[in-house]
């Protein structure tokens, strides 16, 4: 108790802040507000990624994007915001070496609750750009440990470096209004990290490399969920100017009206090439995610730019969204939301964006250095070579911490497992026959167990971090979430029995050939019981009835 009673109870409000009090109220009142309507993002992302994903996978998903926002929360409070310094949506208690104020150093002050909170939702977004290149495979511990170590340790300093006046890559004249590259492009990159660190989804690639299409949920809900996002867009790059004052809500304004140009332009140039250039047919799925493509490419430059150029910015996100996804399918990069493609290459389209076009009247109306406006209005190209360098700062930093992350991850889980005695083991990832012979003896166990320390790296990496292949045959929310959201197909179900079979028979074999090899030195008995005992634990999943169950 006595521990207690020696923190500080220092929650005034300094003389300062009181001074104006109607612009100050103002000022707090706007950014909660749009806070608010930023963190609605993540009721986006749920539906849009649920939408996408196979049914089978749908509570799992809806559980991680849950988590992530609450673990997120308790990480920006911990590390991030102090951090992130007056980067993090303008606090004001930031000391003289840039950082801000830690949670275990008393707590946030109430002068910088309201950036916080604001702050915080744009954290909680980075997150979830994440998931979806990692969805259906990744574990939800490894997801949640990456969520908090992506806000609290990455997102953090790349938001010092930044939007801080004395941030290094601030220094060289970096703009991002709103975060295309600090935002979008950090969880894009994360995204893409992970996605290639897990692998591509079981029978996503076929032998000759084609890609396979999976059955998806529902695309009405993508659909809800890609104008959910859009709605929280409007805050998202309107309410990064921070403050009411002067001339920054026709500033706001004006961010707001491209965003709308952006988006709109990028959706009809995606219906318009799908219909003329491709299939004669109207794609949901690529028109979302071209329209979202506009949205992170304009985030950058909304403020910057003129309203014609939003609409080339538009134009040109949904060619990158396009041909970007399918640069990813053809190096077999499995992203199920096209995460990197809509958030990273296009983060980075928009960041680029602004060396080119930025308008010298709005940089001046910003505050920032006059000089430093669009290479193409005659402005120096200081500011371009700035947003390359911000680009790739922020790409090779969040790449490498999401490496060093996991290898620290399947490390402290190894060291755990030799401290504990029990052995370490990873999932044999063996080849799986879609035939219907449920008596061919050769068939590979897909979950077959061996000893990590015979297996590549790159095995050791991929299944610690992945979820089990019974989790990836019937679906994560029958093996982790107890219960499926949506019934399983026959389909799945016969797969799965077809699976445990496989497994039965191996086990017996192994059991019979132990006892053979012990019959002349121990005799007969012992090793029979051991067989049964092993594979009694497996369990079918019914057939009959309406749907499928345990």
């Amino acid at each position: 108790m006595s521990s207690l009673r020696s923190l500080s109870d220092d929650h005034s409000i300094p003389d300062w802040a009181t001074t104006d009090s109607l612009a100050s109220s103002m000022n707090m009142f706007y950014l909660i507000i749009n806070a608010q309507i930023v963190f609605f993002m993540q009721a986006g992302f749920c539906m849009l990624e649920v939408g996408i994903v196979n049914p089978k996978n749908a509570k799992s998903i809806l559980f991680k994007n849950m988590l992530d926002g609450l673990m997120v929360t308790l990480g920006w409070w911990l590390y991030g915001f102090g951090l992130a310094g007056s980067g993090a949506s303008g606090q004001s208690e930031a000391s003289a070496d840039g950082l801000g104020t830690f949670g275990l150093e008393g707590g946030v002050p109430m002068v910088d609750s309201a950036a916080f909170i604001h702050s915080l939702v744009f954290a909680t977004t980075t997150t979830t750009i994440m998931s979806g290149g990692v969805a259906e495979r990744m574990k939800v511990e490894v997801y949640i440990y990456l969520s908090f170590i992506l806000s609290s340790l990455v997102y953090s300093n790349i938001v010092r470096w930044s939007w801080t006046d004395d941030g290094f890559l601030a220094d060289l004249g970096f703009l991002d209004f709103a975060g295309s590259c600090v935002v979008h492009l950090t969880g894009g990159t994360a995204a893409l990290a992970g996605a290639m660190l897990v692998g591509p989804r079981r029978h996503r690639f076929s032998a000759t490399g084609q890609t396979i299409a999976f059955k998806q949920t529902s695309l009405v809900l993508s659909a809800l969920g890609g104008l959910m996002l859009a709605f929280s867009w409007i805050s998202f790059n309107g309410s990064s100017v921070l403050v009411t004052s002067g001339t920054n809500l026709y500033l706001s304004a004006h961010a707001v009206l491209n965003t709308f140009l952006s988006l709109s332009a990028a959706g009809v140039t995606s219906v318009t090439v799908e219909f003329m250039f491709a299939s004669s047919t109207y794609d949901l799925p690529i028109t979302i995610n071209s329209m979202l493509g506009g949205l992170v490419a304009v985030t950058a430059s909304c403020v910057y730019i003129d309203n014609w150029s939003a609409i080339l910015l538009g134009f040109l996100s949904a060619v990158v969204t396009r041909y970007g996804s399918r640069l990813l399918t053809r190096y077999q990069i499995d992203d199920p939301l096209d995460a990197f493609a809509v958030h990273g290459l296009n983060g980075i389209l928009g960041t680029v964006w602004v060396g080119l076009f930025a308008r010298k009247s709005l940089v001046t109306l910003m505050g920032k250095n006059p000089d430093n406006y669009g290479v193409l209005f005659g402005g120096s190209a200081k500011l371009l070579g700035a947003q390359f360098i911000g680009c790739a700062v922020v790409f090779f930093f969040t790449f490498l911490a999401i490496l060093f992350a996991c290898a620290l991850f399947v490390t402290a889980k190894s060291l755990l497992a030799s401290f504990s005695g029990s052995p370490n083991v990873v999932e044999e990832e063996g080849e799986h026959e879609d035939d219907d012979d449920e008596d061919d003896d050769d068939r590979t166990s897909s979950t077959t167990q061996y000893d990590a320390a015979n297996a590549s790296l790159r095995d050791k990496f991929t299944m610690q971090l992945r979820v089990s292949r019974d989790a990836e045959i019937v679906g994560a929310d029958f093996i982790y979430h107890q219960g499926n959201a949506f019934e399983l197909t026959s389909n799945q179900v016969k797969l799965y029995n077809q699976e445990k079979n496989a497994q039965h028979r191996i086990l017996r074999r192994r059991a019979a050939a132990a006892r053979g090899a012990r019959t002349d030195m121990e005799g007969a008995g012992g090793v029979g019981g051991a067989a049964d005992e092993e594979g009694g634990g497996m369990e079918m999943v019914e057939t009959t009835g309406a749907g499928a169950r345990l």
